[in-house]
């Protein structure tokens, strides 16, 4: 007999407006719908499971699909993070300050798993144009081991842009 946990299904939903954020995942086809009153949970559930396939328009698409996994995090040290509450992190919306601290604070260990969660193609992207901040020595880490030059660095083109005023 299959337990009920393996049967739960969760609302997917892909955001198409938003390109680094672009998928939700909701509990409920009832929690979406009271987040974004736009949408009628009757009209949706109806579609949903008549038609058994997405419902999908300009904006969004929305499916039913089976729960894989409860939580689904990359294994890194909590003392990287002390100063949130790790149970509680959003893994996906807060890749940036993610890798940012694993880069700047993580060892090898610790990078090759940001990189087993979010992809090197991912990480690399966001090393070229979200991640704002990284010490001077972490940037040369960084160049070394993803081989990039400073200048293609987000970082460092913002560093560069804002150098202080010496005296």
């Amino acid at each position: 007999m299959m337990s009920k946990e393996l049967n739960k299904r969760v609302i997917v939903v892909h955001w198409k407006r938003f390109a680094s954020t672009d998928i939700d995942v909701f509990s409920s086809l009832k929690g979406f719908c009271d987040s974004y009153p736009a949408y009628n949970y009757h009209t949706l559930n109806n579609y949903l499971s008549k038609k058994k396939v997405p419902f999908e328009n300009d904006e969004i698409k929305i499916e039913r699909q089976p729960l894989i996994q409860k939580v689904r995090r990359p294994d890194l040290p909590k003392v990287l993070f002390w100063d949130f509450d790790f149970d509680k992190l959003d893994w996906n919306r807060s890749y940036r300050t993610v890798m940012e601290r694993v880069l700047d604070k993580g060892n090898p260990k610790d990078w090759e798993e940001m990189i087993r969660f979010y992809g090197m193609e991912n990480v690399v992207n966001a090393l070229k144009n979200d991640i704002t901040y990284l010490s001077d020595m972490t940037m040369e880490a960084v160049c070394k081991y993803f081989q990039l030059s400073k200048e293609k660095l987000r970082c460092y083109t913002k560093k560069q842009l804002n150098q202080g005023h010496w005296i």
